[in-house]
């Protein structure tokens, strides 16, 4: 199943660069700085279709759905058809397909694929994760010697006090930051050992579930940033991190979570 929902990615994949030839429409979405595409849409008509054929019986939630509905029994389908969906109005070349299927609560299998670098990152729960087909493992760094990277969405303006207090913490123990605008792509980097943590005060389900199962199979931890499991029915916070810098960065968070 595992190639399969791959093989979808990728064809998923190349509408993304085809959108891109052809010219891409633009839609706003409520907040500041929240957009969609008319390519978001057809890509997620395109994976529920897909992927319902590899499963019938699994549930599918999209971004494009706009509700966190994966249940907690059986299993779901768990996608966001464009990740860093201003990266790919902007032409940044950071945007991803990202799969995951999750089973009684459980990430079983993640895919993330990067249509414009070519990169396809991959997980099945108990066998390992890869890049192209090559194991990946998160790095061995502590949070002193850590590259950081942090997403900050626009228009969750509620958090933007709690998060750059964090930010500024965290700044004084690692060694420097990255924000790259799509937080399954960041996770992936974080599992490929690139960076070293990644942090989001708030995210839903298809943001990370692909990303965490591909996290977890590297070898790293991914929590809520108070250290709760992760939720696939709902919004949460977000720390993911290599098992170096996992804890002292909690720490960081929690000591910053409700001191305005």
């Amino acid at each position: 199943m595992r190639e399969a929902i791959e093989q979808i990615a990728r064809s998923a994949g190349a509408m993304l660069l085809d959108a891109v030839e052809q010219g891409i429409t633009v839609h706003e979405k409520d907040g500041i700085g929240n957009f969609v595409t008319d390519c978001d849409e057809a890509v997620q008509r395109f994976l529920q279709r897909e992927l319902k054929a590899v499963w019938p019986e699994a549930a599918f939630v999209g971004e494009e759905d706009g509700k966190d509905a994966c249940r907690s029994q059986g299993a779901c389908f768990i996608v966001d058809p464009i990740d860093g969906t201003t990266n790919f109005i902007r032409s940044l070349g950071s945007s991803v397909v990202s799969i995951g299927l999750v089973e009684n609560g459980v990430p079983k299998i993640g895919v993330v694929y990067n249509p414009f670098s070519g990169e396809l990152f991959s997980a099945e729960r108990g066998r390992g994760a890869a890049l192209n087909g090559s194991p990946i493992h998160v790095s061995g760094r502590p949070l002193k010697n850590a590259l950081v990277s942090f997403g900050m969405t626009s228009y969750q303006r509620d958090l933007t006090v709690r998060m750059f207090r964090t930010l500024q913490a965290l700044f004084e123990h690692c060694e420097d930051f990255r924000s790259f605008g799509s937080a399954a792509l960041d996770i992936c980097r974080v599992a490929a050992g690139r960076l070293d943590a990644y942090l989001e005060l708030r995210l839903h389900p298809w943001d990370y579930a692909g990303a965490s199962c591909i996290l977890l199979e590297a070898g790293g931890r991914i929590t809520t940033a108070e250290g709760g499991t992760l939720p696939f029915d709902a919004t949460a916070s977000v720390l993911a991190a290599n098992g170096a810098c996992y804890e002292e960065a909690l720490a960081i968070c929690l000591n910053n979570a409700d001191n305005a």
